[in-house]
């Protein structure tokens, strides 16, 4: 045997596929939140902010010239309802867009009417930018990100179900899942096992007839659970 015989075989694996640049719309009617957030962004590799908009109409004729993936939106666009139309729009016009509310507003019942419109997250504008940027990523990740203000609180408040009857287990996990918990950590929180939590979000998967554990808390929110 010679010593090229006995030299290690190396085996070459492939480059990973690089991930593909998610396109973002910005719409917020205050021109330094839409230059904060176009800064925020640009030192991710991974987004890019294809344009941005203080009002609906722009907004929405931006989306059809360059489809979004990603939109990051304030429901407060001074008109009523004006928020809400445009994220209505999207959602009806733009397969797979992911839509997340950033807004300073604290109208509970325009929260609630966003969440159940179908939008995948939001953030009060007093988030952070590390929250922020880790919202957007959960979002292309095809989780939903809520905070865990009182809005999210009251919709899963278990005093009058509209939509299947969870137990008050459940009714604790699913509040957990809303603000982006792992398995490990509900566990934690809630002194049981991983095991334990999977075994409730199975339960919680079945009931509200989702596949995935990202739709939990999105399907919830629709079908106005309180």
């Amino acid at each position: 045997m010679t010593l090229l015989d006995q030299r290690p075989v190396r085996t070459l694996r492939p480059p990973p596929a690089p991930r593909r640049i998610a396109r973002v719309l910005v719409i917020d009617g205050e021109a330094i939140v839409r230059f904060g957030l176009r800064q925020l962004f640009a030192a991710d590799p991974e987004l890019v902010v294809v344009g941005e908009a203080a009002g609906p109409r722009d907004a929405l004729a931006l989306a059809e010239r360059c489809p979004p993936d990603l939109v990051v939106l304030d429901v407060d666009l001074g008109r009523e309802g004006a928020g809400l139309d445009v994220a209505r729009r999207l959602l009806e016009r733009h397969r797979g867009v992911r839509i997340l509310v950033l807004t300073g507003s604290r109208d509970r019942d325009l929260m609630m009417r966003a969440m159940r419109l179908g939008v995948h997250g939001f953030l009060r504008k007093t988030a952070d930018t590390a929250e922020v940027v880790a919202a957007v990523r959960a979002l292309r990740r095809g989780e939903g990100v809520f905070d865990a203000g009182p809005v999210v609180v009251d919709m899963l408040r278990p005093d009058e179900p509209r939509g299947p009857v969870l137990t008050e287990r459940e009714t604790q996990v699913l509040k957990l899942l809303a603000v982006g918990m792992s398995n490990r950590e509900i566990g934690e929180r809630l002194l049981i096992s991983e095991a334990t939590v999977k075994f409730h979000v199975r339960n919680l998967r079945d009931k509200l007839e989702v596949r995935r554990r990202t739709e939990i808390v999105h399907t919830a929110t629709r079908q106005g659970i309180v």
